[in-house]
């Protein structure tokens, strides 16, 4: 059985979807669902693995325990009755340790990543008497998520990576007096910024968390300036991408009622304000996380980043 237009983003994110429910321990998964799923993403992950990509530990789990079952028998040849699929899952259970060291080993890099992006938030909100902190969510509109995967992503990134340089340079020309009567690109004033790629669980979708940080004697409007750096994303995906604006007034209000507002105006003199920003900006790297981690991607692509500190 496969189902057809099935992407390969989609794939790989179904195929790690069900090893985590064979081997996480908290997980109940019948013999019958095990053979269902087999016969839904068996062949087409087969014929869509792509060795120039790297992938995760459980995709390759996945194709090593189904090759100890089926030898060199061809996909389409393959039907997965509940004796294969019985098989299969005892093939799969010898990765249990595996599976435990990759979570943990998953948590220990995304601490890291948090203590490196604390210590890049602290710097900034420290240096500057006020920071706006703008949240933006890149998105893929769910129609064309599966046109993208973790090679055009990336291609999207390094766009507006490039978006991002081209106003630090608009801003440096300003300031030499060589663009008085231009407008203001949406990235000018921005003194750091971080983001993190994720896969969706279920569709597989990638999208990416952004953090933006500006100096808050220079721009306000953080709201506007999320919006506009939503739609460079439209621009910049062709219409491929949609956006969530974190910095809207009425999500503001409710971080606001709950005392957790960490977007907007920051005044580096109230501890609470300080301490929201970090936290706000701490969820791009979230050890809890690991189902949303890449499931492939190219060799020298990454998932999270964020700007270079002065002098560093």
């Amino acid at each position: 059985m496969i189902i057809p237009n099935l992407s390969h983003e989609v794939v790989v994110a179904k195929v790690d979807k069900l090893v985590s429910d064979i081997l996480n321990p908290k997980n109940r998964i019948s013999i019958q669902q095990i053979s269902y799923r087999l016969n839904l993403y068996y062949q087409p992950m087969t014929l869509l693995y792509n060795n120039e990509l790297k992938y995760t530990n459980s995709i390759e789990w996945f194709i090593g325990s189904c090759y100890l079952v089926c030898g060199n028998c061809y996909p389409h040849e393959i039907f997965w009755d509940e004796a294969m699929a019985e098989s299969f899952l005892n093939a799969l259970n010898f990765y249990q340790y595996e599976y435990a060291t990759d979570k943990a080993d998953f948590a220990f890099q995304e601490q890291r990543n948090s203590q490196s992006l604390m210590e890049y938030m602290s710097y900034y909100l420290e240096k500057y008497a006020r920071v706006l902190i703008v949240r933006v969510d890149l998105k893929l509109k769910v129609e064309f998520a599966h046109l993208v995967d973790a090679e055009i992503f990336q291609g999207f990134m390094n766009q507006l990576m490039v978006k991002i340089q081209r106003d630090r340079e608009k801003e440096k020309k300003r300031k030499n007096g060589k663009l008085a009567n231009a407008s203001k690109g949406c990235f000018e004033d921005l003194r750091g910024y971080a983001w993190a790629i994720e896969q969706g669980i279920e569709t597989g979708g990638l999208h990416c968390h952004l953090v933006l940080i500006y100096n808050g004697d220079k721009r306000q409007k953080d709201w506007f300036l999320g919006d506009t750096v939503g739609k460079r994303w439209v621009e910049i995906t062709e219409g491929l991408g949609w956006y969530y604006n974190g910095n809207t007034p009425k999500r503001k209000a409710s971080y606001r009622r709950r005392g957790k507002l960490g977007i907007g105006m920051i005044d580096r003199d109230k501890p609470l304000e300080v301490n929201n920003a970090i936290n706000a900006a701490l969820y791009l790297a979230r050890p809890n996380k690991y189902e949303q981690r890449l499931k492939s991607w190219p060799l020298k692509m990454r998932s999270f980043g964020r700007g270079a500190l002065p002098n560093s």
